[in-house]
């Protein structure tokens, strides 16, 4: 009888290249702690969103269907339920504006769609999840990919350097899709800010988290003159809502992180695993198993704070790749 294939992610990869300890958490015994898989994902609304969008469908209906099936899932708060409705609001907040910014004409090829490709000399499989890949007005294929940011961009070396733009590249050049490379989107999870209004009823010229079309359309709302206001227009421009980076990768390029996949994958697959803790601490500070680790540092009990903090990982759905971190930004 053939030998049943396992699978990997390249969530699982990274996590064993920061902290097998981690891994070990994660994937080893599997578990996840409850507090994270409550919690709503901005990540996910927002993809929910530009999937319908790139589908042709319509993105609002597709947010309330996401508020609906994740606010169904289970017995939930007042508290928790208004928690979802604010990313509802937000992500409706952001995706017009996204559009608008780009005026993309690309002509979607898949949406939302899972890959699986075997791993040479072994009997192991990568799954993954492409965001889309789409055509564009050349005719060129480029993978698209969307990110959420809560705080600030991730810089352009940051994600030449990122590894899963790498793979998934290869992953749709094995599947017959000689993408050029990726657009990387980063959608800052904030709304432009709304300006004040001075005691003698003009708008306040203070510089805040804004951008120039919000500013004008608050000064109008207001019955005043935009153009008495268009020093604002400058002062506001280092302000930025979305990003778009390019990543250009040629066949040599994508070979070799295919080498290093295959690397990491070989390590992983041994029998004899060596587990032991990330030696840089700041890899600690954001860690869902934070809490694990000190515990067993202090010889506590480990199995007791596991039944009640922790427990086992949902299966992914048809069409996702696990996330251990549920940071899907």
């Amino acid at each position: 009888m053939q030998q049943q294939r396992t699978h990997t992610s390249y969530s699982e990869l990274a996590t064993w290249s920061t902290c097998r300890m981690k891994w070990y958490w994660a994937y080893g015994l599997g578990i996840v702690p409850k507090r994270l898989i409550r919690a709503p994902s901005i990540g996910a609304c927002g993809h929910a969103a530009i999937a319908a969008y790139l589908r042709g469908e319509d993105w609002r209906e597709a947010i309330e269907r996401w508020f609906v099936e994740e606010t169904s899932k289970r017995e939930l708060f007042d508290e928790e339920i208004a928690e979802y409705r604010e990313i509802t609001e937000l992500i409706a907040g952001i995706i017009p504006r996204y559009i608008d910014t780009y005026q993309d004409e690309f002509t979607p090829v898949l949406v939302e769609q899972r890959f699986e490709i075997p791993i040479k000399g072994m009997r192991l499989d990568l799954i993954g999840y492409w965001d889309a890949i789409v055509k564009d007005r050349e005719g060129y294929l480029w993978i698209l990919e969307h990110k959420f940011p809560k705080q600030r961009f991730r810089t352009d070396t940051d994600i030449e350097l990122d590894g899963q733009i790498g793979i998934y590249q290869y992953a749709a050049h094995r599947l017959g899709y000689p993408v050029v490379g990726t657009i990387y989107n980063q959608l800052l999870a904030r709304l432009p800010a709304v300006p004040k209004l001075n005691k003698d009823g003009s708008v306040s010229r203070v510089k805040i988290y804004t951008d120039w079309p919000t500013y004008r359309d608050f000064v109008v709302s207001q019955g005043l003159n935009p153009d008495d206001y268009s020093d604002m227009e400058e002062k506001l421009a280092e302000f930025r809502f979305f990003q778009r980076t390019y990543v250009f990768r040629p066949l040599v390029e994508i070979r070799l992180f295919a080498r290093d996949l295959e690397h990491k994958v070989w390590d992983l697959s041994r029998a004899k695993k060596h587990i032991y803790r990330s030696a840089n601490f700041m890899n600690c500070n954001s860690c869902p198993y934070r809490e694990l680790c000190l515990e067993s540092l202090k010889g506590g009990d480990i199995e007791f704070l596991i039944e009640n903090e922790f427990e086992k990982k949902e299966t992914p759905k048809p069409g996702g790749e696990e996330i251990v971190d549920k940071q899907n930004y």
